[in-house]
């Protein structure tokens, strides 16, 4: 398979300047998946991503003269708690269950799904300890964390004892389970027909500040290590706009980097590869500049989106998207 570096480039856009340190985590998110293997296959898949949205349109066939039924589930991201009892996560809505805002719509009318949301500690699920310490099971969305800090400090040293929280259960609480959330439900697809299943969801895009003179400088602590095949044109643009050229100690203008994963190689129990596939990937502004790696080419079809279209498509590689964007006056 041909590796082929993407970095898409342009001008200037003037946005507000934030704090160096206000930055934020992202989580990798995907698709469905089926839960048992079935003869369905996947015609078609149009797939949009940016830093605000993901939407995904399927046509799945069923060529056989049986109607096939299986659990559709949508797993989203784990959540480590400890990883954010100090660092912001990215992008999440206020809902402590559907805290990316998952909606689904089967052949153009929405579908009810269950929510299952447990936790995890060392593999054993922990779910039932916590509620009955009245413990917030996910705190990275409606103020968690604080909710878990209020908690009578009998409760939190019984956590603590139980491996579940680190801390002196008075001044310092730092929960230490993971936090696992999936949507599901059952899906038929009838004998010689094609059923379209729609689905959106806010991704959760981290937010940090970048600037090609700490790189330049080496200083991977401050401003991390992108891997995003970044080549030497798009480079230039970055740097034209940060100020390379200068020691950082003298003041350099920062970008703002909103980094989306998507999870989009994991199988998902259909037969064979995808019929037609149609990726759009969106920047959002004109100005901004965004780059990732992927096998094949990409094509500008508008002032903010590139496009990919490719038939019998087995992909490779999951999206893993930066979006550069300018945090103040140039």
């Amino acid at each position: 398979m041909r590796y082929v570096i993407v970095a898409l480039a342009a001008a200037v856009v003037i946005g507000t300047l934030a704090e160096a340190d206000d930055s934020s985590a992202m989580l990798s998110a995907g698709s469905i998946v089926f839960t048992k293997s079935t003869p369905v296959r996947m015609a078609a898949e149009d797939l949009y991503v940016s830093p605000n949205a993901v939407r995904i349109r399927f046509a799945f066939e069923n060529p056989t003269a049986k109607d096939v039924e299986t659990i559709v589930a949508f797993p989203l991201p784990d959540i480590a708690t400890w990883d954010f009892a100090e660092s912001a996560i990215g992008t999440v809505t206020g809902d402590s269950k559907n805290f990316i805002g998952f909606k689904a719509v089967i052949d153009g009318k929405p579908v009810a799904v269950t929510v299952e949301q447990r936790a995890f500690s060392k593999g054993k699920d922990v779910t039932a300890q916590l509620v009955a310490a009245g413990a917030v099971i996910n705190p990275v969305t409606d103020g968690g964390y604080e909710k878990l800090g209020k908690l009578p400090k009998e409760k939190k040293k019984a956590l603590i004892a139980a491996g579940l929280a680190q801390g002196d259960g008075a001044d310092e609480f730092y929960p230490q389970w993971i936090v696992k959330t999936k949507f599901y439900w059952t899906q038929k697809f009838p004998a010689k027909k094609t059923v379209v299943i729609e689905h959106a969801y806010q991704p959760v895009t981290g937010q940090s500040f970048f600037t090609t003179a700490y790189h330049k400088h080496a200083d991977k602590d401050l401003f991390g290590d992108l891997n995003y095949c970044i080549d030497a044109r798009t480079w230039a643009s970055l740097a034209a706009r940060t100020g390379a050229n200068q020691n950082p100690s003298e003041g350099t203008r920062l970008m703002n980097t909103f980094e989306t994963s998507y999870i989009l190689a994991t199988a998902g129990n259909w037969q064979g590869p995808i019929g037609k596939f149609h990726l759009t990937l969106d920047k959002l502004k004109p100005d901004n500049i965004l780059s990732l790696c992927w096998d094949g080419e990409l094509k500008k079809t508008g002032a903010t989106t590139f496009e990919f279209s490719k038939d019998n498509f087995a992909p490779k590689r999951d999206i893993h998207l930066a979006v550069f964007e300018n945090a103040g006056p140039q």
